[in-house]
């Protein structure tokens, strides 16, 4: 048998194994369980958050022949068994009562008449046909308009699931008749323990540092937590300690800048220190990383710094102890107002890196640059111009 990739392997196949969106599956059992099932539901939030995989269980239920025969077995545990004949098929992927469609490829007027005319034909077996759209905003306006009618009055055998990252792409004439679910970004810490779930079932041994990182990259997408790990697992394979990933490991493959490379700014910017800030951009250059992705984690850095400052607490900064702790002592450093006045620099710095000559020289003025921000003496008040006055002459009468 081929290889299957982690994120189809340990894709959820019940509520209850869906990450971070109890608000959308609780809903979503309580309709079960009540029988209010509606005939049209837009699932929306970032990539990897679960949204077409909550629509394919929502389905599986729908048609769960455990689930419409035993109703202490609905009200209790509201789950696919995923043993009868309706989820035995759904499994292996030959159901007739289920179908997904991908609108960013069958997007025009001709390929939702098709859909239309599927719609009126009744379930094969079970009680619905349930239809999976996947990134429905790429439809087009006038297939959105086809739609229209059969959205408003569908078959009472027919479900409608959207599954958009664009919500706001979706005509309203079409999210006003669905029920909608916005999906959140997974935290990291639901993704790091998920992870070392993983790790455990493939017999992997992991630093906890080395989670953590790969769920920052993955800004709150499962799946791209997923596709990451895959690829630490293929690098760390000939290590040391065969099967075993570090957090140097992650670093090197994800071309990471270190932590220490962001506090090595801020101390050249505290210590006043314009040679320390240009062996930091050496380093940077040196070492091939990009400079507009340097300047992006720099500004999470003072983010944090932030953040501290602020709470005069790290618990929303999504660090190890250790730099953590960092955070704490540093933040003393610099005033609200400094750290501001560098984030602002930093966001245009980044707008104009991409139209500039000279880049590597730029870059450099840009750290420099930095120093003088916080420590620039205020010019001394000017004084309104006035004129010099005429002296007025005495005259004898």
């Amino acid at each position: 048998m081929s290889y299957q990739v982690i994120a189809r392997k340990y894709r959820p196949a019940k509520f209850a194994d869906i990450t971070a969106q109890e608000h959308v599956t609780r809903t979503i059992q309580n309709s079960l369980r009540m029988g209010r099932v509606g005939h049209g539901y837009i699932f929306s939030g970032l990539r990897g958050v679960g949204k077409t995989t909550a629509a394919r269980v929502f389905a599986k239920a729908l048609n769960c022949q455990k689930m419409m025969e035993d109703p202490e077995y609905l009200k209790n545990v509201t789950e696919p068994c995923g043993e009868c004949e309706s989820c035995r098929d759904f499994d292996a992927g030959t159901s007739f009562n289920i179908a997904e469609f991908d609108a960013a490829s069958n997007n025009s007027v001709d390929d939702i008449r098709t859909l239309r005319e599927n719609v009126r034909y009744g379930p094969q077996k079970g009680k619905y046909r349930v239809y999976i759209i996947d990134e429905v905003h790429m439809l087009s306006i006038a297939a959105f308009n086809a739609f229209l009618k059969t959205l408003e009055e569908p078959p009472p055998h027919a479900i409608f699931i959207f599954a958009t990252t664009e919500l706001h792409k979706i005509p309203a004439t079409i999210a006003s008749r669905c029920q909608r679910f916005n999906f959140k970004r997974i935290p990291l810490e639901d993704i790091q323990s998920q992870l070392q779930l993983i790790c455990d079932a493939e017999h992997i041994t992991v630093d906890a540092d080395a989670l953590q990182l790969i769920g920052r990259k993955a800004q709150g997408s499962m799946r791209d937590a997923q596709s990451i790990l895959d690829q630490v697992i293929a690098f760390s394979a000939e290590n040391d300690h065969e099967g075993s990933i570090s957090y140097e490991g992650v670093a090197e493959l994800l071309n990471y800048i270190d932590d220490e490379q962001m506090f090595a700014v801020t101390d050249a910017v505290a210590e006043h220190n314009p040679s320390k800030m240009l062996d930091v951009a050496q380093f940077v250059i040196r070492n091939g990383y990009d400079e507009q992705d340097f300047l992006e984690k720099l500004i999470e850095h003072l983010r944090n710094l932030l953040v501290v400052q602020n709470l005069s607490s790290t618990r929303l900064v999504e660090r190890p102890d250790a730099i953590r702790e960092r955070y704490q002592h540093d933040a003393g450093n610099f005033s609200p107002l400094s750290v501001m006045q560098m984030v602002d620099f930093l966001l245009l710095t980044q707008k104009e890196l991409k139209f500039q000559f000279e880049y590597q020289f730029r870059f450099e003025l840009a750290l420099l640059k930095l120093i003088d921000i916080v420590h620039a003496v205020p010019a001394a008040p000017q004084l309104p111009y006035q004129q010099p006055q005429k002296k007025k002459h005495l005259t004898s009468h």
